[in-house]
């Protein structure tokens, strides 16, 4: 719809307020990770499980920076791409649990079936597909008639989801 847009405010932080907003961010990254690893080994009971979702994890934001990099994207690294990287990275743990409980399925004394791999890995990634799509098909209004933060937070999302489920979870 035709809607005329009146800016309300316009705020301006100082460069040493964002060096220390960015060493701020840098730690509570790191304890994200050491309590999502916390998580993943209590829940699994293997701390060989959790370190693979981790580096997983981490090889993801590097792919989606590397992708969201390239000239022709013009993106901008601001809180809303930030807010994109934390959703892309949780969804992309939560598809790394999902093909962990997979692989696991039937081999925690579920004797009524034997899955092969195949069918493990099948059916984690119709799970995936199906919330890779979902989530999408959410973001694309945001990104279409989004303005500013809105549309950098789906771009971002959109970026880090496809990085996820085409590069990392396939490998």
């Amino acid at each position: 719809l035709p809607v005329k847009l009146n800016i309300v405010r316009t705020d301006t932080i100082s460069p040493t307020l964002g060096a220390q907003f960015l060493s701020s961010a840098f730690r509570a990254g790191f304890v994200a990770i050491l309590v999502v690893v916390l998580m993943l080994s209590l829940a699994y009971r293997k701390f060989q499980i959790a370190i693979p979702v981790m580096m997983t994890s981490l090889l993801e934001i590097f792919l989606m920076l590397g992708v969201a990099s390239l000239p022709f994207w013009r993106w901008t690294f601001d809180l809303s791409a930030i807010a994109g990287i934390i959703a892309a990275v949780g969804i992309g743990v939560n598809d790394q649990i999902i093909i962990t409980d997979e692989a696991l399925r039937g081999m925690k004394g579920d004797t009524k079936r034997v899955f092969s791999w195949k069918e493990k890995f099948k059916s984690a990634f119709s799970i995936i597909f199906g919330a890779f799509f979902t989530v999408v098909v959410a973001m694309l209004p945001l990104f279409v008639i989004g303005a500013g933060m809105l549309k950098g937070f789906a771009l971002t999302t959109i970026i880090g989801l496809f990085v996820g489920v085409f590069i990392t979870r396939p490998a």
